[in-house]
């Protein structure tokens, strides 16, 4: 059985890498830096103000305004969802699918196992964020475009960690248009 073929990139990454650079340099010279998982904590901390109001009010961090209320990274969030969508369509790569053909290829087609390891990743990267009281996509994106010195050990840890991660996930590599096999 040959290996699936996986859609050619539209930007080499260096030319993606460098449009997100300009976007969140430029978003941090109009705003501030961005990030999305506060917007988590924003929405636990309105339910808990709704069931157990006198811990919210008594906790040392949720307590304070900026978990209280949402913010622009609610807009952010939802621009990110149809900012995506949009290029998908756009660009005619929109298609449903049960699981991307990267975990098909490598894992089988089980769309329950696919929303499990997803929900299990994104729980654990959105835990570690928390614990550190910062954001990944903040302390990534947005301490580069600050040119901010701990956005530089984080980065090498964060490459690192998903290089190693994609090698035990996906040890075995699709068809890629365009690349000729070795």
């Amino acid at each position: 059985m040959s290996a699936p073929t996986v859609k050619r990139a539209l930007l080499p990454w260096f030319s993606a890498g460098l449009l997100l650079g300009f976007v969140q340099v430029a978003a941090v010279a109009v705003h501030k830096p961005l990030g999305v998982s506060t917007q988590f904590v924003t929405a636990g901390t309105q339910v808990l103000e709704k069931v157990v109001p006198s811990y919210v009010e008594g906790h040392p961090l949720i307590a304070k305004k900026k978990y209280r209320v949402p913010g622009y990274g609610w807009w952010l969030d939802i621009g990110i969802l149809l900012g995506a969508f949009g290029a998908s369509v756009l660009f005619r790569r929109f298609k449903v699918r049960k699981a991307p053909v990267w975990w098909e290829f490598n894992r089988g087609g089980g769309a329950g196992k696919r929303f499990a390891a997803a929900f299990a990743g994104g729980i654990l990267i959105l835990f570690g964020a928390r614990l550190a009281h910062g954001c990944t996509s903040g302390q990534f994106a947005s301490g580069w475009a600050q040119l901010s010195f701990s956005a530089v050990p984080f980065t090498i840890a964060l490459f690192g960690a998903a290089m190693v991660t994609a090698f035990f996930i996906y040890p075995r590599s699709p068809h890629i248009e365009g690349r000729e096999e070795p």
